[in-house]
This record gives structure tokens, sequence and C-alpha cells, in this order.
């Protein structure tokens, strides 16, 4: 999926009931690579329930999260998972949570690059609520989230960043890092529909 087929996609405030889910993202990865076929893999989850969901609703609704995050990354890098470090294999789930999630994937790209970009890596909460300011400034829909909504995307947004090891505390504060990235990895997303992913991870 390229970055003009993200802009077509609806702002949405989906994030908020979906986890980072990497642990379960990297098993379904693997069956793939073991050569078993998505409708497998979901009559795995409901008849094994192999994510170990509390509910056979919640597996359902992480089996169809991680299967459409697997099928929005392209071939030669979904190709690359399993041979990947651990810290790459999070960083191909939040890209493909970019992929998936018009309005995360701005966050990233206008507040998160931005950031390595300054240098002012200290981030807080008022960082999410301003982005969701000036969005709302420009979509109809933003504006009609609820403080609530808004809240719960905040800690949704933070979680992500946290799980992708892009986040670390620093006392009472957080600060952004920059991923070291595979080279091989690097060298795939600088392709031109993977370029505009690749410059939020190295903040250019």
């Amino acid at each position: 999926m390229k970055v003009n087929a993200v802009n077509n996609l609806e702002y949405s405030a989906g994030a908020v009931s979906k986890g980072f889910w990497f642990q379960e993202f990297k098993k379904y990865n693997h069956l793939l690579k073991e050569g078993f076929k998505d409708s497998e893999i979901k009559k795995m989850q409901k008849e094994q329930n192999i994510f170990l969901a509390s509910s056979a609703n919640y597996g359902r609704r992480m089996i169809n999260e991680v299967s459409k995050r697997a099928r929005a990354l392209p071939k030669e890098i979904a190709h690359m998972f399993t041979s990947l470090p651990v810290s790459d294999q999070k960083i191909l789930n939040l890209l493909a949570i970019m992929m998936t999630d018009r309005l995360f994937f701005e966050f990233m790209y206008e507040v998160y690059r931005e950031k390595l970009i300054t240098g002012n890596l200290q981030f807080n909460n008022s960082d999410i609520r301003a982005f969701l300011v000036n969005k709302a400034t420009q979509s109809e829909k933003v504006a009609n989230f609820t403080p609530q909504t808004k809240k719960r995307l905040a800690g949704t947004y933070k979680t992500y960043l946290k799980e992708a090891n892009l986040l670390e505390e620093n006392g009472k504060t957080y600060v952004v890092k920059r991923p070291i990235l595979d080279i091989n990895l690097e060298k795939k997303m600088r392709n031109k529909a993977l370029y505009p992913y690749l410059i939020i991870f190295l903040g250019e």
C-alpha cells in the first residue's frame, strides 16, 4: 500500500480499540512463513485461540486487524520479517499500522518526524492534543471526536510509540528516540512507495 493509498483512507479513531499487538503480528507472520494461508490462520484462531484472546470476539478483532496489517506491507518487506531482529520487527508492525491508519500516519509524519528534525525530543500529551486540534480544522470528522475519544487516542499513540521503542521515559517526561534500522530494511524502504515512511524513522 502506498502513501497515496493511505491518503485515500478516511480519518478514523479506530486505533482506540486496537492494541500494538506485536506478539500476535509476529506469530501471524511466522505462520505465513511456514506456509499457512490467511484463512487457515484465522481458522486456527477461531478453533484454538492461538492469540490467547480473552474472548472469541476479541480474538476475531485481533486476527482481522493483524491480518490487515500484514497484507499492507509490500511483499519484499514482509518476506524479511522473520529474519529481522525484534527491534526491526516492531518497526514493521508500526509501519503496517501507519499504512492502514491515515490519522496515525499523519501524526507520525507531522509530530514524531518533526521532533527528530528539530531536535526537540521531549514528548507529552499536549503534542497529540495540538495535532488533533490542527486536524480538526481540516476535517469535520476529527472535529466531531469527543474529548474522551481524543484522550484515548493520545493514550493509544503513546502506547504505540513506547511498544515500538520510539519513546522512553526520562524521569517525569518522555523523550522520542530514533530507531537504528537494519541496513537491508532501510535499503528496501528507499523505494518510491516506502520512502515517505522511511524519512519518518530517519527524521529527514
